[in-house]
């Protein structure tokens, strides 16, 4: 009898203890938002120079690098806008705590128009209880997610890691994924029950989830979620913008030679904290004899050189192309379709990046004062998605802008 009399007191306890900081659970809620938005806001652009990162100096290809930007890109903006939506509810929840203070009984109908007296109003102590069950609720959410993306984020982490230690075709990971993720997907939807699905369905993530949809709804749990992730495309679109200038095997786009954007070209326009997608000079206007001109190095151009110098020799003998002993051998420079010779490159890292380029001078005492065009030429193999056979291609626009002499 003391036993079950000790045991008894013991979960009073833990009642009580429990009920305390679910009254107070508030306070948490928003330091926790608070400082979570505060990190979430500077993280999109680590996220997209840690993406280029991968692309310059690791040699990771440009696809599994935009998979990785727009995955980490996705999960951030998905929290923003969970806990930016969790704040605003909690400042509505604050002046319905302060209104339930000043008027604790509501609304007085007498005291109204004639036309309003009528009619039953909300108690303020009810708006707030109410409230708070939904701001609650917006901040738990989001665990269940938290729980997807880790597990997700280390499988991908996974995958990028085989590939790039075993030199893989990115189509290998592709069907890797791709069969991973259908039979995750059969094993969700499945009507036998085995062991693996039982365990599964105990889990604190299936769990999470089962709680949201038997309490609100099934299809309003879904809705809200679909929600939330169409709210942060406009943020996923913005913090990814111009990723597309690092595809280091396409040439540019009618868009991007129409509409130029001077940041990625001139060293007076760019921010030092990031880095140079191709080509850039120190500015837009050049009152100098000699142009420095200076190209971003990309590790998996080192990878084709000795193919291109044995199984291609014909092929460049033909083009009349330089002897290729390093990457910026890949690049030809012509200035107003002039082509222009460069007898060596100089390899510098700069910025806080520590960007990985090459750097050469150009004589250009010979042109007029005015607007000249400059274009970089680029010689790469391009590799068939499935069969991995190298084709030999000349990007003619790898990259193009204007400059002005004075």
């Amino acid at each position: 009898m003391m036993n079950k009399g000790t045991d008894y007191e013991r979960k009073q306890e833990e009642l009580t203890w429990l009920e305390n900081l679910q009254r107070n659970s508030w306070e948490p809620e928003v330091i926790i938002s608070g400082i979570t938005l505060a990190f979430l806001f500077v993280f999109p652009a680590k996220i997209y120079e840690f993406s280029v990162y991968l692309i310059q100096e690791v040699g990771v290809g440009y696809l599994p690098s935009l998979l990785i930007l727009f995955y980490l890109t996705t999960v951030v903006s998905v929290f923003k806008i969970f806990f930016v939506v969790h704040l605003c509810l909690r400042f509505v929840w604050a002046g319905l705590l302060g209104l339930s203070y000043a008027f604790p009984e509501g609304v007085i109908n007498k005291n109204l128009f004639k036309m309003a007296q009528d009619y039953e109003y909300q108690k303020p102590a009810d708006m707030v209880l109410r409230l708070e069950k939904v701001c609650s609720m917006t901040f738990a959410y989001p665990v269940s997610l938290v729980l997807v993306f880790l597990t997700f984020t280390v499988y991908l982490g996974l995958l990028i890691g085989i590939y790039v230690w075993f030199d893989l075709n990115f189509f290998i990971i592709y069907v890797i994924f791709m069969v991973s993720m259908i039979g995750f997907m059969a094993l969700t939807f499945a009507k036998k029950k085995t062991k693996l699905k039982t365990w599964y369905t105990q889990s604190m993530l299936n769990s999470i989830s089962a709680i949201y949809q038997s309490n609100i709804g099934k299809w309003l749990a879904v809705v809200y979620a679909f929600l939330i992730f169409a709210f942060s495309t406009p943020i996923i679109i913005s913090d990814t913008q111009d990723f597309t200038t690092f595809s280091n095997d396409r040439g540019l786009i009618e868009k991007e030679l129409e509409w130029s954007a001077k940041y990625l070209h001139y060293e007076t326009e760019h921010d030092f904290n990031t880095r140079y997608p191709r080509s850039f000079i120190p500015s837009e206007e050049i009152s100098d004899d000699y142009l420095r001109l200076g190209i971003a190095r990309y590790e998996g151009d080192g990878k084709i050189i000795e193919q291109l110098n044995t199984d291609f020799a014909k092929e460049l003998d033909s083009l009349g192309w330089k002897t290729l002993e390093e990457t910026a051998d890949l690049h030809r420079v012509y200035i107003d379709e002039e082509l222009v010779k460069i007898d060596s490159w100089s390899k510098h890292r700069i910025g806080t990046t520590k960007q990985k380029i090459y750097q050469t001078g150009i004589d250009i005492s010979n042109l007029e004062n005015g607007t000249h065009s400059l274009r970089v030429q680029k010689l790469l193999l391009e590799y068939g998605f499935v069969d991995n056979e190298p084709t030999l291609i000349i990007l003619n626009q790898w990259d193009q802008f204007q400059f002005v002499k004075r």
